[in-house]
This record gives C-alpha cells, sequence and structure tokens, in this order.
C-alpha cells in the first residue's frame, strides 16, 4: 500500500515539524512511503543527499493570500495526478488548513482516506474565527480517518473535542542519539563567543514571546548575584529579538546576553555542548496561531548531549522533559523559580552532570526515530 505526505514543512525549510517528518520519513520504505512538497531554495542539494521518494511542486516563494492560494492549488493538481496514476491508497495530511484540504476533497471525489496530524491548538477560537471556518475544521477533522498528534497535551485537545482514544494515537518527536552526542565543543566555538571561564545558559529556538526567552532576561539579574560569569547565549532568528534587546538593556544585563543568529543543523551538536543548562521556559499566548509549544524537540536534543534542561509547564513540553530527572519544569510567569533552578544546577556540579546523563539515558531508552518509524507504520495499519 503506498501513501502519501503532503507537508509544507519539509527540509531544507527549519522547523520542528520539518524536522520531524524528515527523520520518520527517512526510516521508511521509499518505494511505499512517497512526500509531496514545495520546492524551496536548496531543495536540490538536499534532496540529492537522500534516498527518499520526494515529489516537489513549483512554489511562490515568500507567498501572500494570492501566492497561497496558487501554491495550494498546484499541490492539488499534483496530489491528485499521483494519487491517480501512482496507486497512492492513504494519504497524510501534514497540516489541517492547506494539505488537510487537498486530502478532504480527494477523499470526497476520489475515495482515497487521510490521516491528519496535528500539534495543538487547531480547535482554538483563534483558527474557528468565524462560522466557515468552524465548519471546515470540524469537516475536516470528523473525515480523517485518525487524527495522530505529537503529544499528550495535543492528544487531550482532540480527545475532549470528541474523538475516541482509537482514533487520536500519539506519535512523539525524538531525536537521533547518534548526532547529538555528548563531549566537548570545538575550542574555537569558545573562542568566537567569548566563554572561556563562562557557565553558559542557552536556548536553541526560533525568537518568540511563547518561547519564553524574555523569562531567562528576567530571572538573570538574579543568576549573576550568585553566579557572576553566566552568559545567556539565544540561537535563532525571529521578530521577538527587538524587544529582548531593548528590556536586556533595561535590565542591565546587556553584556550578558550574546545572539548568535542562525545555527546550521551541523552545528547544533556543538552549541548544545557548549552550554552548562538548556533553558527555555516555554509559555502559552493567548488568541495567537502561535500559541503553546507542541512538543519541544530542542529539549530532547539538549537531553541527548547530556545537559539538564529547563522548559515550561505547558503544552507538550510536560512529555518532553521528565520532571526532577532529565530537567526541570517551572512556572513561564515566574523568572524566580527559573532562578532558583538555574542557581542549583550552576553550584552543584555532580547535580548538573547527574540530571543530563539521566536525560541521556532517557533518551536512549524511549526517543529515538526508529521506534517513532514503526509507530507511523502501525497506526496506517
Amino acid at each position: 500500500m503506498r501513501t502519501l505526505l503532503i507537508t509544507n514543512d519539509y527540509p531544507p525549510i527549519i522547523s520542528g515539524i520539518a524536522t520531524f517528518f524528515f527523520e520518520i520519513w527517512k526510516l521508511l520504505d521509499a518505494e511505499t512511503h512517497w512526500i509531496l512538497t514545495p520546492k524551496v531554495p536548496g531543495w536540490r542539494e538536499f534532496d540529492r543527499k537522500h534516498s527518499i521518494k520526494i515529489i516537489r511542486h513549483p512554489a511562490v516563494q515568500n507567498p501572500g493570500e494570492a501566492g497561497k492560494i496558487i501554491n495550494t492549488t498546484i499541490q492539488f493538481l499534483y496530489a491528485v495526478s499521483l494519487v491517480l496514476f501512482r496507486n497512492i491508497r492513504r494519504i497524510h495530511a501534514g497540516q489541517i488548513w492547506t494539505s488537510g484540504s487537498i486530502a478532504w476533497m480527494i477523499k470526497k471525489f476520489i475515495g482515497v482516506p487521510y490521516l491528519l496530524w496535528v500539534y495543538g491548538g487547531e480547535t482554538q477560537k483563534v483558527y474557528m474565527k468565524d462560522k466557515f471556518t468552524t465548519f471546515w475544521a470540524d469537516r475536516l477533522l470528523k473525515d480523517a480517518y485518525k487524527i495522530a498528534s505529537i503529544s499528550r497535551y495535543c492528544q487531550k485537545e482532540f480527545l475532549e473535542y470528541g474523538f475516541p482514544e482509537e482514533r487520536v494515537p500519539m506519535i512523539l518527536p525524538a531525536v537521533n542519539p547518534d548526532i547529538f552526542t555528548p563531549g566537548e565543543p570545538p575550542a574555537e566555538l569558545r573562542d568566537k563567543w567569548k566563554l572561556h571561564g563562562r557557565k553558559v545558559l542557552l536556548t536553541v529556538a526560533r525568537i518568540a514571546e511563547r518561547k519564553g526567552h524574555d523569562l531567562v532576561l528576567r530571572a538573570l539579574p538574579e543568576i549573576l548575584k550568585h553566579h557572576p560569569d553566566v552568559i545567556y547565549l539565544i540561537a535563532g532568528k525571529g521578530g521577538d529579538k527587538d524587544r529582548l534587546l531593548k528590556m536586556a538593556e533595561q535590565l542591565g544585563i546587556q553584556d550578558r546576553v550574546l545572539f548568535c543568529g542562525f545555527v546550521p543543523d551541523e552545528e547544533l551538536t556543538d552549541y548544545y555542548r557548549l552550554c552548562d543548562i538548556y533553558v527555555m521556559p516555554n509559555r502559552e499566548i493567548f488568541d495567537s496561531t502561535d500559541s503553546i509549544e507542541g512538543f519541544g524537540i530542542s529539549f530532547i536534543e539538549a537531553s541527548a548531549c547530556a545537559k539538564p534542561v529547563i522548559g515550561g509547564k505547558s503544552g507538550g513540553a510536560v512529555e518532553a522533559i521528565e520532571d526532577g530527572y532529565s530537567g526541570w519544569l517551572i512556572d513561564p510567569d515566574n523568572p524566580q523559580e527559573l532562578a532558583e533552578k538555574v542557581i542549583e544546577l550552576l553550584s552543584d556540579d555532580e547535580l548538573r552532570r547527574k540530571i543530563g546523563r539521566q536525560g541521556r539515558e532517557r533518551v536512549l531508552e524511549k526517543m529515538t526515530w526508529e521506534g517513532r518509524a514503526k509507530e507511523v507504520v502501525n497506526i496506517e495499519v
């Protein structure tokens, strides 16, 4: 039985969803598990490196509303052609509104069933903002033969929406423990950021309000009273950077906060190795389409590198972090609690090593992509 994953998030696009699909689909049988995704800058070089069956369709880059309609129409035509002429018998829709709508139309007119991937928040009012979108989202969800969630938090949302548990399987994200490994970072990386003799806090994430960078900034003055050698390293890009720069200046800690910009995948392990604690106190942002952390792959990447992690008690982070074992979950609106946990870890080298070691053991036991690929195959049955 040949399946087709339709997704707009796929490498070389950088996102948690793109990583999730790539890491799983590269382990599946390429003859029976195909991918339909747009052509984006760098796609040729990426596809040459991997033996995955990827069909790339033309797409308007950085589209406005008209461009999005064009891209969806092209994707629909490609999907219909593959279903009719390439023996596609199941569809995985990577996003509810675009590929979900395409999959629904194919089911309606051709009869091929679809599975819908969800990441949390899809049933919130910010999406279902009027009668039509409420009706359409309800239709897309109810006509899917299964709704695959990426965390218990996400699964719970759809159970409360009214679906039985057997229709909402959970496939947690994972990590490659052969790539993300403990070790010393290159000396030149410490030189680059002038980190010799420093304690390093690290966040690897898009710079957005729900990631909680600002909570780290608010906690830093208290942390610096106990550990004046601390530097906070922010790896990533995003629209919240200017606000954070102003906040750091107001708090008088601008010389303790370093913005590294985008870090390519091949350098991520070295950045995790560079830090003493990985921290991302994620929170929920209400009335936003960027409302919640579906899981937080960076937490388990850091754990795989044997680093203690601190996240917010919000969304899927409660699955990514085993509280008190691989790290801590804190109130994402309480800078004092965050400061206390960071101070405790920085003050106790053995505790820091123990929590990091336990985090890696947890990854090796429960959070590998090979296990997730088997789960994906099972939900298609």
